[in-house]
């Protein structure tokens, strides 16, 4: 009878070359099913779920070689009647390999959605969650939560980021978003003439539950923005409090085309500053 330590050793197995084909065969098949089988959905939706964020999806099938691909995906903010702020028709999921090993259950996701590339890494940290995302070439003309609001947007959208979201202890949220935009354009939905923003670089920090815009400017268009402040976030993202703080400078061809549009705030453009208030939902202007 062998001894149990014979199969630890190396020469066992080299001379077991069918009972070391069979372990290879089942050892494959079993992280096979795990991964075919294990609720990405579930997974996903716990670890966005401290961000008061839930992952819904229409279905699942097996995504080779490792992980599924989840079908008419949604992820909504955890409050009443809230719109999603996220769908696509595809997300590629699979388990962050790195974060398991770390023994912090992760998973990665990419989709092709807005006629562009969105990925993320996200996994629990502690009560919250720690996330890593980039987009490219995102339409925003195809994103609907906006217009949901009454602005329609145009132009094409590169973002990365990193945060850390923790609900119970707001004062440790931290993070960096990076946002670079190209062919902006935005108008209130309706017949309303737009307007031409060129292209835009923002840098914005997480901080207390607080999105703080460090700098957000625009070149290129119509109108040159150059503003700060701050977004206090809600459960209902459209709930958020602005507090933001701006100047605007238009070129003279703007300002003989959208001269009209310019009497509809609170003094004519120039070094004078905006302060917009209220809600994401209903922002006020003065």
């Amino acid at each position: 009878m062998p001894s149990f330590r014979e199969p630890l050793a190396f020469d066992y197995w080299r001379t077991h070359r069918l009972e070391s084909g069979y372990l290879a065969v089942g050892v494959v098949l079993f992280f096979f099913f795990l991964f075919a089988n294990f609720p990405y959905a579930g997974a996903f939706s716990a670890v966005l779920a401290p961000m008061g964020l839930r992952v819904s999806s229409a279905g699942q099938s097996i995504d080779i070689p490792i992980g599924a691909k989840l079908s008419g995906v949604r992820i909504v903010p955890d409050a009443p009647g809230a719109r999603p702020i996220f769908e696509s028709q595809s997300v590629h999921i699979a388990p962050a390999l790195l974060s398991i090993l770390l023994l912090r259950p992760g998973v990665r996701a990419s989709a092709d959605a807005y006629q562009g590339t969105i990925r993320i890494s996200a996994h629990r940290s502690g009560t919250g969650t720690t996330l890593d995302f980039s987009a490219d070439k995102l339409n925003l003309a195809d994103y609907e939560a906006v217009r949901a609001i009454g602005i329609a947007l145009g132009g094409q959208l590169d973002a990365t980021g990193s945060l850390r979201v923790m609900p119970d202890n707001p004062g440790s949220d931290s993070g960096t978003i990076h946002l670079l935009a190209t062919g902006l354009t935005g108008r209130a939905t309706g017949p309303m003439l737009g307007l031409n923003l060129g292209n835009m670089d923002a840098t914005i920090n997480l901080n207390r539950g607080t999105l703080q815009i460090v700098s957000l400017k625009t070149s290129g268009g119509d109108v040159m923005i150059n503003g700060s402040g701050g977004i206090k976030l809600a459960p209902d993202w459209q709930g958020s409090a602005l507090a933001l703080r701006f100047t605007l400078a238009t070129s003279p061809q703007a300002r003989m085309r959208l001269g009209f549009l310019f009497n509809f705030l609170p003094h004519p453009p120039g070094t004078s500053p905006y302060r917009v208030g209220g809600t994401i939902g209903a922002p006020t202007i003065s």
